[in-house]
C-alpha cells in the first residue's frame, strides 16, 4: 500500500459551516480518524500521523472552534463535549465507510469514544491520555452551579487569560519557543502546530482557538466517559503517561483494565505524548 508523503487539506460542508482537516491519502488502507486535544488542531500532530500513513488512510479533523473549521463556537452554551462528538458523527455519516479506527488525544480521545457509541462502522478505539475526571467533578458539572465552580478552576482561568495575538507568525513562534512547556517537544512540532493554530487578522495573527472557547472547553465536563466506554462498539486501548500530571489517572487505568481493555504506559513523557514523542504515540495507535 502506497500512502501520500504529505497531507492534503480537505473540508466537509455542513449545514452550519465547514469541518476542515488534513488527510494522508491511502485508499487501499483502512480508515483512521484522529481527534486533537483542547486548544490544538490537526496540524500539531503531523509528525505523529505521517508515521501512520503507510498503515491507514488517515484523516485528522480540526474540531469546532479550532484550526480552520468554521462551525459556530459559542462559549456561553458549551457544557459538555457532546457537541464535538456530534461533529465527529456527522463526518463519519458523510464518509459512509466501515472499519474506522477512531483515535484521539486528551479531549479528542473522550470525544472519539462518545462519538463511537452504538455505531456499526467503528472497528477500534485508540485513546492517548484521555481526560478522565473524578466522579464528583462529573456530577457537579451537571449541576446549575457548575459555571460558578468551573470559572475558578486554574486551567480554565489560565486559558481565558491566554495571549491570543501577535504582530507576525515569527513573533508567536519565538514567544512559544521561550516557554518551558514547548522545550520538550520534538523538533518541528511547534511550527506544525502554529501552521493552523494561528490565523491572520487585521492586527497580524491570532490563535485559531479563541481563549474563551478553549476555557469553555476545559470547563465543559458534563461528559459520561464511562457510559461511552460501556457502549463502545469495538475494542478500546489507551496510552497513559507515567507522569503525575497525567489526565488518565491510575484508578481509571485499573478500571479500564478490569473491563478487559488494553492499557499501556509511556515513561519519560508528559500528557503531551504526541508532541514530545510522536514515534511512541504513532506506534501505540498502529499496534494496540
Amino acid at each position: 500500500m502506497t500512502a501520500e508523503p504529505d497531507p492534503i487539506r480537505f473540508t466537509v460542508s455542513l449545514d452550519d459551516g465547514t469541518l476542515a482537516g488534513l488527510r494522508w491519502k491511502n485508499d487501499q488502507a483502512p480508515p483512521l480518524l484522529f481527534c486533537h486535544a483542547t486548544g490544538f488542531c490537526a496540524s500539531a500532530y503531523k509528525q505523529m500521523l505521517s508515521r501512520l500513513a503507510a498503515n491507514f488512510d488517515v484523516y485528522a479533523l480540526d474540531m469546532r472552534g479550532h484550526g480552520r473549521t468554521t462551525l459556530p463556537a459559542d462559549a456561553r452554551s458549551l457544557r459538555s463535549w457532546r457537541l464535538y462528538a456530534a461533529d465527529i458523527a456527522r463526518f463519519l455519516d458523510l464518509k459512509s465507510e466501515s472499519g474506522w479506527t477512531l483515535a484521539g488525544h486528551s479531549m479528542g480521545g473522550v470525544t472519539a469514544t462518545l462519538a463511537a457509541q452504538n455505531r456499526k462502522d467503528v472497528a477500534a478505539l485508540r485513546l492517548i491520555e484521555p481526560v478522565v475526571m473524578p466522579a464528583l467533578y462529573t456530577m457537579a458539572a451537571h449541576s446549575p452551579v457548575w459555571p460558578l465552580i468551573a470559572g475558578r478552576l486554574p486551567i480554565v482561568r489560565q486559558a481565558a487569560r491566554r495571549r491570543s495575538r501577535w504582530p507576525a507568525r515569527e513573533d508567536a513562534l519565538a514567544a512559544y519557543g521561550r516557554k518551558g512547556l514547548f522545550r520538550g517537544w520534538a523538533e518541528g512540532v511547534l511550527a506544525d502546530y502554529l501552521e493552523d493554530g494561528l490565523t491572520k487578522d487585521n492586527e497580524g495573527v491570532r490563535l485559531s482557538c479563541a481563549p474563551q472557547w478553549e476555557a469553555a472547553t476545559f470547563a465543559a465536563q458534563a461528559n459520561d466517559f464511562w457510559g461511552a466506554v460501556r457502549g463502545a462498539p469495538a475494542p478500546v486501548a489507551a496510552l497513559a503517561a507515567a507522569d503525575p500530571g497525567s489526565t488518565f489517572p491510575p484508578y481509571a487505568r485499573r478500571r479500564l483494565a478490569r473491563a478487559g481493555f488494553r492499557i499501556e504506559e509511556a515513561p519519560g513523557v508528559s500528557h503531551l505524548i504526541p508532541m514530545e514523542r510522536p514515534d511512541i504515540a504513532a506506534q501505540f495507535v498502529a499496534e494496540a
